[in-house]
């Protein structure tokens, strides 16, 4: 098994105009901005992700970083911030980790004054070499709502391949697979 616990807390800062954005593993330090950019964010992620990765208030946020970090110790998944100015702008994640396989789920959500800079592509490409290089993942799967024209260009940026059509495949809607293998 993948033992997510030795991991870094932080991986490299993204670069923006706006000065570095740094990427900081979920921790219960992150309540209240997380809580925040949940607010923020709530009406485009939940139809996608559901509510439990975008909690909403300070309780739900404390419930979500909890899960997380037990998805970590058990190596489940492991779960980091974009984190500028003290705000949280979003979320990137690996998770439904098959230690077998060492296949996983590549997922993300940013709040809506942060799309379009780049920072999906940019945590998506972080997480991607953490998979690749320092978990020993061979394979990262990317489900995406067909019609999220932005998440698609997303998956193109990072080398991700159309696999086809999954029917009914999240929370009952259909979604497009895509893969990144080493």
């Amino acid at each position: 098994m993948i033992d997510l616990s030795i991991l870094p807390s932080r991986l490299p800062p993204i670069h923006t105009e706006q000065g570095p954005v740094t990427v900081e593993r979920i921790a219960a330090k992150h309540t209240q901005i997380l809580c925040e950019a949940s607010q923020q964010a709530i009406h485009h992620v939940k139809p996608w992700l559901g509510s439990g990765l975008c909690p909403v208030t300070p309780a739900l946020a404390k419930q979500c970083i909890h899960a997380m970090e037990v998805d970590r110790d058990t190596g489940y998944g492991l779960t980091y911030l974009l984190v500028h100015e003290e705000r949280c702008l979003g979320m990137g994640l690996i998770n439904y980790i098959h230690h077998s396989h060492l296949t996983a789920n590549l997922g993300y959500w940013l709040r809506p004054d942060a799309c379009g800079k780049g920072l999906a592509t940019a945590i998506c490409e972080t997480l991607k070499k953490l998979a690749f290089n320092q978990m020993n993942l061979n394979r990262l799967e990317c489900l995406i709502e067909p019609n999220n024209k932005a998440s698609l260009r997303v998956a193109e940026r990072i080398g991700a391949v159309k696999e086809g059509l999954c029917r009914k495949r999240v929370f009952g809607r259909d979604a497009l697979l895509y893969s990144i293998t080493v």
